[in-house]
């Protein structure tokens, strides 16, 4: 796990198989299991001198082969004599270094938990201190937080919002982007974040595209309400280890609506795509190329029901895209270099039109914006294991930001359009990281870290401290603490946004708006109840500071409770706020053929602009609880 080296003979045996099911690694720390049954389940994996992992409910499909990329983690005590033990908790996250407020999300899941949908942020709003938006679409909202605070990853590095009909500066959308057939299991952190993550204050998605099957081709073709899709997988001729995975997915709706089955106005027109192509070298490491991208569009009118008078027309499009080039390098038996180049891009236009003078059908145009942003982004992390209870991580990411961004609304007052946004221009960050984890004992955990954030549109800067410490009472129950400051960018738009002064002179009057920050301190504790029972609870505060408010003694405008994607308000680094709760989940993972989850938040978010009044801010809900459960039954043999 610390290295990416392969384990040559680690064993992986199917949990009470009979006859026993079982397989070696070879060399290159590849096995494969034939015979297994197809249902799901448990595996183990053992090799003298490091943990033993324990892989519960593996979905086996006879009409398709099952990959999966596993680690180990070495064991502090190292006895020749005897087998190593240390069962992995389900409910662990894959990243080490965190210790707590940390969620590991099975693609899986998405699809058996209810109103999952195969988007990994509606499954999400199942968990504590997670609400989803009543409008219907997959923004969320995290411990009273604003939206704006999530933060999206793939493979390692920043992306733009990955959701169809999304606007600039928005994190969410109705329908994702990301298909669930590409991805493999991934990560959900809700606070007190590990110095690797920067430019976040909420929440962060960290996304993970799946390794397609290096053994044989195999096809598959879906049809369901969100989309009409294909996936393609299979081995690259002549590249040892090598694979490709492929997805094309298109709106189902449309396809009825151009096959004349349903008419309806504002059918939404949407597809995406996405690949991932793995060629392992020999000696020079693996490389990965890899995609994701979407484009979305939709025309709605109003008409009159009796005389199908057009009283205004909408016409909105979206785009994303991500392509990057990811390289990983073993270092001995020390460590890995884990490097990333991408380019990415978001845009967004709309059209607003209506009819001044109802029943003339003559629409004048009330709105226009076209909202294109590019960016060039390289990441480095190198992880070194100094021995088998210390370890380093230090990183460094470089963005470059280009855009072009216009809007124009319609003035009462002067009879018109007026700009409201007009800039082109670059911008950049730079992010650098240094992390430790430093296991004293079989018991006790010590992390510690630091991230810089250095904002180039206007010199803003942050240098944020993390630590965390984890207490492993008991094979059962362990407590964890921590503590860290975070900061993030707003939208361009916020920074680009254009107003006039009594002398008729255009300026910006948020250009050199700061960074927004938030301190964050959680304690935890998990208590396993049975095998397969896991509690949780999690109290936490976080005081945010240098809150963007309106520059006016008398307003109580905050930023982070506002729903649109920019404004032109005279904005200041200079509000306050505060969220603090606890969070309760009680969960049954899946065995015996169900599972269960009842989760529980009682918290309250609070903001004060400068008008020094203490009010409740846009997302506190006061309590969040859910209850999902689900059963699965076998068909056939």
């Amino acid at each position: 796990q610390d290295t990416r080296q392969p384990l040559f003979s680690a064993t992986v045996l199917v949990v009470g198989s009979d006859p026993a099911l079982g397989a070696t690694t070879d060399f290159d720390g590849r096995f494969i299991l034939d015979g297994v049954p197809a249902g799901r389940v448990d595996l183990q994996v053992r090799m003298l001198g490091y943990e033993e992992q324990r892989l519960a409910n593996v979905l086996v499909n006879p009409a398709k082969e099952t990959v999966l990329e596993l680690s180990l983690r070495t064991s502090l005590v190292q006895m020749a004599e005897f087998e190593v033990k240390a069962e992995r908790d389900k409910g662990r996250a894959r990243n080490d270094m965190a210790v707590l407020s940390t969620r590991t999300i099975s693609i899986e899941e998405t699809t058996r938990i209810a109103g999952g949908i195969n988007d990994p942020a509606r499954m999400v709003t199942a968990f504590p201190g997670v609400a989803g938006d009543p409008a219907g679409d997959n923004t969320i909202s995290v411990r009273g937080n604003s939206p704006r605070g999530v933060l999206w990853r793939l493979e390692g590095v920043e992306v733009p919002n990955p959701n169809h009909f999304s606007d600039e500066g928005s994190t969410g959308g109705p329908i994702s982007i990301l298909n669930s057939d590409m991805l493999d299991d991934s990560e959900f952190h809700t606070g007190a974040f590990t110095a690797e993550f920067g430019n976040v204050t909420s929440a962060v998605f960290d996304m993970k595209l799946r390794r397609g099957n290096d053994r044989k081709r195999e096809y598959t073709l879906k049809a369901g309400v969100l989309g009409t899709d294909l996936t393609a997988e299979g081995p690259i001729g002549g590249v040892e280890g090598g694979s490709y995975l492929a997805n094309f997915r298109y709106s189902t709706l449309s396809l009825l609506d151009q096959a004349g089955i349903v008419d309806f106005q504002g059918v939404p027109t949407y597809s995406d795509g996405a690949f991932n192509v793995v060629l392992p070298t020999r000696g020079a490491g693996r490389f990965s190329i890899w995609g994701l991208g979407g484009d979305s569009q939709i025309l709605q009118e109003d008409r009159g029901v009796a005389d199908d008078t057009l009283f205004s027309r909408a016409d909105f499009g979206s785009r994303m895209g991500v392509g990057g080039l990811t390289h990983t390098l073993m270092l001995g038996d020390k460590g890995f270099l884990y490097s990333t180049l991408s380019i990415s891009g978001h845009g967004s236009s709309t059209v607003y039109e209506e009819d001044p003078a109802p029943g003339e059908d003559v629409l004048q145009l009330r709105h226009t914006d076209a909202l294109d942003r590019w960016t060039v982004r390289a990441s480095t992390v190198h992880n070194h294991r100094v021995n088998a209870a210390l370890t380093a991580r230090s990183g460094i990411i470089l963005s470059r930001d280009h855009f072009r961004m216009r809007s124009a609304s319609w003035q009462e007052d002067a009879q018109d359009l007026v700009t409201t946004l007009d800039g082109d221009g670059r911008a950049g960050t730079l992010q650098a990281f240094t992390s430790w984890k430093w296991r004293t004992s079989e018991r006790w955990t010590l992390i510690g870290g630091m991230h810089l954030l250095h904002f180039g549109l206007n010199g803003s800067n942050s240098l944020e401290p993390r630590m965390a410490v984890k207490w492993q009472q008991r094979p059962d129950r362990s407590w964890s603490l921590a503590a860290g400051l975070h900061s993030r960018t707003e939208a361009l738009t916020t920074y680009l946004a254009e107003d006039v002064d009594a002398n008729g002179t255009v300026f910006r009057p948020n250009e050199d708006l700061g960074l927004t920050r938030a301190a964050h301190l959680v304690l935890g504790l998990d208590q396993r109840l049975a095998e397969d029972v896991q509690l949780r609870v999690e109290a936490y505060y976080q005081h945010l500071y240098d809150q963007p408010v309106e520059k006016d003694p008398a307003s109580a405008f905050v930023l982070n409770n506002s729903a649109g994607w920019f404004t032109t308000r005279d904005l200041v680094n200079a509000g306050l706020g505060r969220n603090y709760g606890i969070e309760t989940s009680l969960e049954k993972f899946f065995s015996r053929g169900w599972h269960g989850m009842l989760t529980a938040s009682v918290f309250q978010a609070e903001n004060k602009a400068l008008d020094g009044v203490w009010r409740h801010s846009r997302f506190d809900l006061g309590v969040v609880a859910n209850a999902v459960a689900g059963k699965e039954w076998k068909v056939g043999g």
